[in-house]
């Protein structure tokens, strides 16, 4: 179902934004439709609204939902656009209810075709198919590709080529997944498919769940796609790899992404707040547009605090811009219309709006007279009682609007009165000029100079070593700041959240009240949360809040490291949300969590850091404040990993798997898996990570896919970011955000337990004479199995030996072994495994993460094609025969049980029809 404009032909005005190479009339299929508004509510009926009216226009943002293309529409009448826009709701109502995932699916596979069918005849030739292996990053050689297209081909003299339903045949066939049939055949005791009892074991040992066989007969009837399976209440594979598939099942704690599940009635203070900087812009800092749709995507996503640097308009009407810059300028009005639109369509808690005012007294009128217009009751707050001691909580304040800014005294309420300008503009141009003076050395220091690095890190420098937080002058302007008269009106307007200069800790602690705000540049900021001052950051920020900013010589809008911040308690630390980077991605993932409401509930070490002790830089006190947790994740296979950037004619890719643990310096670490040649479509790696964390509630684990380059940079495929704590355990998927439209995937099993410290190793004299020296180690004979232990089998072909391996480590209640049983059969030596906390600076090169198990190894190298069948084993050495071997096998135990199910259906049928004839003769 697509949108067309069938009156273009006729003359109806319509206008084109962002739409890309596509010229009208074009198509826009319902299912990208992102989203529909009408009246003025885009920068281009902004830019108009004099001359349009908002009733008779509307706009059509479709494609991706983070960076949306937008079709503007002005109708010839009123009605004519209320009919327009009321018919399309209805029917992305009507296909969005009746979308389920395998549709959704198919229309994929079905973009897939079209795409493939360069002669636009309805079928694709063998040669069009191999076409699209490529593009979709499968390697397969043309033997194989034959033999799954004849399968799927019904026709006769198949010389006619796969039409669509052949073509997803074809697709199943080649998506059928080792690692997945393996885990339900080991989880089943060696069916082929799930009944209750079977699943709920596997969810309750394997997944972690608490289920029970009611809600496992409920997720066979809504994952299992075949009618008879849904009858007899089994799980197939198919179903089976649709339940791994679903939200539910995902890495990312499904209740943790859907659900507010933190206590929301603690003071402000004790939170992390999603905050954007420069809110208006879309790009660099310099000469970028300003947008109102760049406050509309934040809000969507979960910000509550956005940034307004308000100025005065030519024409009596503030607007906003980067001021000192080349940056266009948007209305005030039209940006808080925006905001009171969507600033709580995604969260109902409350939004801040950190105010840069730069305006004259008559505009910071119209400003109040604004807000208070469109906000309405949602600025209704109580004025802060200072006999109190803690900020008002999130719920207590649903709803509400805090507008951050200069408050005047007591004293001047009844009249306007002087305030300092905040002009982080100004800093911007400071260390422009310092930067500047700094990459421009004399030449009695220019040898002597520090080796060239990142220019955001270089510049300001030596203000940073230089600067002592616990000194006033250290907080003290550089220069006199100017000084700006504050309008009664938009004074008024504040509460809970006055900013206040910063004049030092020991100030702040004596005469601080619990609603001052301060904000601190981003080279201050990172100083103070440095281990020598960092204890006392942590006290302010547990009773008041602290709002932090990029650097002003970060002109490419690039962001900085918010983690540091959040470990010394700073609640507010505004980012760039308009450029995407691996920053920006740790501060969604922050942020998805608590149900997206945009505040995330700080560790308790942090609330009260006082009688914690805690400190980022003491890992010995760590455990005092936290429980430390010894986590495992296993890399197991990738699924349709697109090429860089989407390309579609490049090479297949060689992908590798980056994993970083991100959290306090103590934590924090670094994994690299091998690369896979040749393969982005279904790459197997196979391997394990083990590590322990010492401050979970502090780290985040981020995935990153990247193509090995031999010849340049290594290409990024994409990634993905979980706070550790939301991390499921068991095999779940990992759906990557590639850009474009993508199904990426990596499918993992993750395990994490509390962790208790080893004892330590006893010294002195009776430790020393209490060891052993070790055997010196004889050379081995690589045809001697003598010293693998007994139970642990050499071949794969005694079956007897195998399942008596299988008795002996419980392999008949298979679910419940976490990793390598059902998938190679191995047990692990703990001398072998890779220890993480050893390596010194936390990485662990390619090489050494595959040095585990050599048991696996030598029975591996064993391995041969007559002793690989269906219930073998399947690892990343696996040559492609042994692969193709085993999934025929596959395919021939599902074609049997398949056949088994329609010949059940056709005695069914028949017997239906008997007892039917019986009632006619009667």
């Amino acid at each position: 179902m697509v949108v067309t404009d069938p009156t273009a032909d006729e003359g109806q005005h319509s206008h084109q934004q962002h739409c890309g190479d596509q010229k009208w009339p074009f198509l826009i299929p319902i299912n990208s439709i992102v989203e529909i508004r009408n009246g003025h509510q885009t920068d281009f009926f902004n830019k108009y609204s004099d001359q349009l009216d908002p009733a008779m226009c509307l706009s059509i943002l479709y494609g991706r939902a983070s960076q949306p293309d937008v079709l503007s529409l002005h109708c010839f009448t009123e009605n004519q656009a209320d009919n327009f826009t009321t018919g399309l709701r209805v029917i992305m109502e009507n296909v969005s209810g009746s979308t389920s995932s395998d549709e959704v699916h198919d229309a994929w596979l079905q973009k897939m075709f079209v795409a493939a069918d360069k002669n636009s005849g309805g079928t694709l030739s063998f040669d069009e198919v191999m076409a699209l292996l490529h593009t979709i990053n499968a390697r397969l050689s043309a033997k194989q590709a034959k033999k799954l297209f004849q399968e799927a081909d019904t026709d006769v003299g198949g010389e006619r080529g796969l039409d669509f339903d052949e073509f997803k045949e074809f697709y199943r066939k080649l998506s059928m997944r080792d690692e997945l049939f393996f885990l339900l055949r080991g989880a089943s005791g060696g069916k082929t498919f799930l009944d209750p009892p079977s699943l709920m074991k596997f969810l309750v040992a394997q997944q972690k769940e608490v289920i029970t066989i009611e809600d496992c007969e409920k997720l066979i009837q809504d994952f299992e796609p075949n009618a008879v399976c849904r009858e007899k209440k089994v799980l197939s594979y198919e179903g089976f790899e649709a339940l791994l598939l679903s939200p539910r099942h995902l890495l990312f704690k499904h209740d943790h992404l859907t659900k507010v599940h933190q206590d929301m009635t603690q003071p402000m203070s004790h939170y992390y707040i999603a905050s954007s900087h420069n809110t208006y812009l879309t790009g660099d800092q310099l000469k970028s547009n300003s947008s109102v749709e760049a406050y509309i995507r934040p809000l969507k996503l979960g910000c509550r605090c956005v940034e307004l640097d308000c100025w005065d308009g030519q024409d009596g009407n503030p607007i906003i811009y980067h001021g000192h810059t080349l940056t266009s300028k948007i209305k005030f009005a039209d940006v808080i219309r925006a905001i009171n639109t969507y600033g709580f369509q995604t969260t109902k808690y409350p939004l801040i709006l950190s105010i840069e005012n730069h305006c004259s007294l008559e505009q910071q009128v119209k400003m109040a007279a604004i807000m208070q217009e469109e906000f309405g009751d949602r600025l209704d707050v109580p004025a802060p009682d200072p006999d109190k001691e803690h900020l008002p909580s999130p719920e207590s304040l649903v709803g509400k609007v805090l507008v951050k800014n200069k408050k005047l005294s007591h004293g001047d309420e009844g009249e306007e009165g002087w305030v300092s300008d905040e002009d982080e503009g100004e800093e911007m141009t400071g260390e422009l000029k310092s930067s500047k003076q700094r990459r421009r050395p004399s030449k009695a220091t220019a040898t002597s100079s520090s080796p060239a690095g990142d220019e955001d890190s270089q510049a300001g420098e030596d203000d940073e070593h230089s600067f002592d937080p616990d000194t006033v002058e250290a907080w003290a302007p550089k220069a006199e700041k100017h000084k700006l008269k504050l309008a009664k009106e938009l004074s008024r307007l504040v509460t809970y959240v006055q900013a206040v200069s910063f004049k030092g800790f020991e100030h702040s602690l004596a005469h601080g009240l619990y609603f001052h705000m301060s904000s601190f540049g981003e080279k201050k900021a990172m100083s103070c949360s440095q281990a020598r001052c960092v204890r006392r950051f942590l006290r302010y920020n547990s009773r008041q809040m602290s709002r932090i900013y990029p650097g002003g010589s970060r002109i490419s809008s690039s962001n900085y490291n918010p983690i540091p911040l959040w470990n010394a308690g700073c609640q507010i630390v505004a980012l760039n949300y308009q450029t995407p980077c691996p920053e920006m991605d740790i501060n969604l993932a922050m942020f998805y969590g608590n149900g997206g409401s945009g505040y995330v509930l700080k560790p308790k070490a942090l609330v009260n850091p006082q009688a914690s002790g805690f400190s980022p830089f003491d890992p010995k006190k760590f455990s005092q404040s936290f429980q430390p947790k010894e986590v495992s994740i296993k890399i197991i296979t990738g699924q349709q990993l697109p090429k860089p950037g989407d390309d579609k004619k490049g090479e297949v890719i060689d992908p590798y798997v980056v994993v970083q643990v991100l959290g306090t310096d103590h934590d924090s670490k670094t994994f690299v898996t091998k690369y896979i040649d040749d393969n982005g479509f279904n790459p197997r790696w196979d391997v394990k990570f083990s590590f322990v964390v010492h401050a979970p509630d502090l780290c985040f684990i981020r995935f990153v896919v990247k193509d090995k380059d031999v010849m340049s940079a290594d290409d990024y495929i994409g990634q993905a970011t979980i706070p550790l704590l939301s991390m499921a355990e068991g095999y779940r998927h990992l759906m990557l955000e590639c850009g474009g439209e993508s199904h990426a995937s990596l499918f993992l099993n993750v395990d994490i337990k509390e962790y208790s410290a080893p004892r330590p190793k006893r010294k002195g004299l009776f430790g020393r004479f209490r060891k052993q020296p070790k055997p010196a180690a004889a050379a081995k004979d690589p045809e001697d199995t003598s010293h693998i232990p007994a139970d642990v089998p050499t071949t794969f072909g005694d079956s007897q030996r195998d399942q008596q391996f299988m008795d002996d480590n419980d392999m008949d209640e298979s679910v419940t072994q976490p990793d390598g049983e059902l998938f190679n059969v191995s047990v692990r030596e703990d001398e072998d495994a890779v220890d993480p906390d050893a390596a010194g600076d936390g990485v662990v090169s390619s090489a050494d993460a595959f040095t585990a198990d050599k048991r696996v190894r030598q029975v591996q190298s064993g391995l041969h094609l007559e002793n690989v069948t269906s219930a073998g084993l399947i690892t990343a050495k696996t040559t492609n025969e042994e692969r193709e071997f085993v999934r025929e096998q596959i395919e021939q135990e599902l074609e049997e049980e398949r056949q088994k199910v329609l010949d059940q259906q056709q005695q069914e049928a028949a017997a239906a029809q008997d007892d039917d004839d019986e009632e006619d003769d009667d």
